[in-house]
């Protein structure tokens, strides 16, 4: 007796209305390979002119500067962070740990895009209010930026306290404004 086990043989019925001896190869039409190539191309080439004209292309209109100010942060004790004044040198403010939680993520996002690109600390940012409203974290050294209007009130706030002289309670640097779509339904 033969011990070994035969692989089990599959087999397929026909499918109901096939042809007898049909072949069950698949055959597409010349036409509509030569239709999917056509497709396949014009969908590459218009997203290379999109490219380069730009079409579709989102971008922050560049308006004229309100107030700016250039900074730096640095570690601080007990996990704060060091504002400091660039051109002065001097601390504007140390945010205590714990605090501040959407400046330190996005400071933290455009810390690591630095690092990736081998650019250290001394490089400072710039705050910038614009005459349009918008608030935007600007990191030179490597082009990226956070418009931190876009994020609520909140935050602005924060960011708002550090364009001022002494940070802390008290009239922001501009009149206040209502950034567009906020407290609107």
């Amino acid at each position: 007796m033969d011990m070994r086990r035969q692989a089990p043989s599959v087999v397929f019925e026909p499918e109901p209305g096939e042809r007898p001896g049909a072949s069950s190869t698949l055959v597409v039409p010349k036409p509509a390979l030569i239709m999917a190539g056509a497709l396949v191309t014009l969908v590459i080439g218009l997203a290379v002119a999109a490219k380069k004209f730009e079409v579709g292309a989102f971008r922050e209109r560049p308006t004229e500067v309100l107030v700016q100010r250039s900074l730096r942060f640095e570690d601080a004790p007990n996990q704060g962070i060091g504002v400091i004044d660039a051109p002065t040198g001097k601390t504007a403010v140390v945010l205590e740990p714990g605090s501040n939680g959407f400046l330190r993520g996005s400071l933290r996002a455009l810390t690591r895009a630095r690092k990736a690109a081998g650019i250290g600390a001394a490089e400072p940012f710039r705050l910038v209010r614009y005459v349009d409203g918008r608030l935007v974290l600007h990191d030179d050294a490597t082009g990226q930026h956070v418009t931190v209007t876009g994020f609520g009130p909140t935050q602005v706030e924060s960011f708002d306290n550090l364009l001022k002289e002494k940070p802390g309670q008290g009239p922001a640097p501009v009149a206040p404004y209502i950034p567009i779509g906020v407290g609107r339904r």
